[in-house]
C-alpha cells in the first residue's frame, strides 16, 4: 500500500541515529525503494525509519508501507522494530568489492576467443605468406 509520508506517526526508536543517508538515497534514486516500511493501523512508524528520511529527503510525498496490526500491543510494536532491524546485516567490505568486481564484469565482459576466428587468421597468415587468396568471414 501506499501511504503519505506526512502522514506516518514517529514515536519512540530503538535506533536513534539517522547515520548518513547519502548511500542510502543514492540506492533509492538509482533502483527505487526495495524494502517498504512497516507501520501500524495508526500509521506509527514500526520500521524503516532511514528509508522514511531518505524518501522525505529526496521529495517524496509518498511512500510504500506494510501494515502490521498491533492495536496497542506496546511489545508487539517494539519486537516488530527490533526484529526487523536485528535481521539486518550491512555488507563488510569484502562483500562490497565483490559486488563491484562483477558489476564491472557484467558491465565490461570479456571479450570471448573464438578458435575458429584464431584457425582463419593462422590460414590467412599462411595465404599471404604464400600469395593466395584470403579466407573471408563467411567461409567455413
Amino acid at each position: 500500500m501506499k501511504v503519505k509520508i506526512d502522514e506516518v506517526v514517529i514515536t519512540d526508536r530503538i535506533r536513534q541515529e539517522l547515520h548518513d543517508l547519502y548511500e542510502l538515497k543514492s540506492s533509492i534514486r538509482q533502483v527505487g525503494l526495495l524494502n517498504p516500511i512497516i507501520i501500524n493501523e495508526e500509521y506509527e512508524l514500526l520500521s524503516g525509519f532511514r528509508r522514511l528520511n531518505a524518501c522525505r529527503q529526496l521529495g517524496w510525498k509518498e511512500i510504500d508501507a506494510i501494515m502490521v496490526h498491533t492495536g496497542d500491543d506496546e511489545l508487539k510494536k517494539l519486537e516488530v522494530e527490533y526484529h526487523e532491524n536485528i535481521g539486518r546485516k550491512d555488507l563488510t567490505e569484502v562483500d562490497v568489492r565483490a559486488y563491484e568486481k562483477k558489476r564491472l564484469t557484467l558491465l565490461n565482459p570479456p571479450k570471448r576467443f573464438h578458435f575458429s576466428n584464431f584457425l582463419k587468421s593462422i590460414l590467412n597468415f599462411f595465404c599471404r605468406l604464400f600469395g593466395k587468396k584470403k579466407m573471408s568471414e563467411d567461409q567455413n
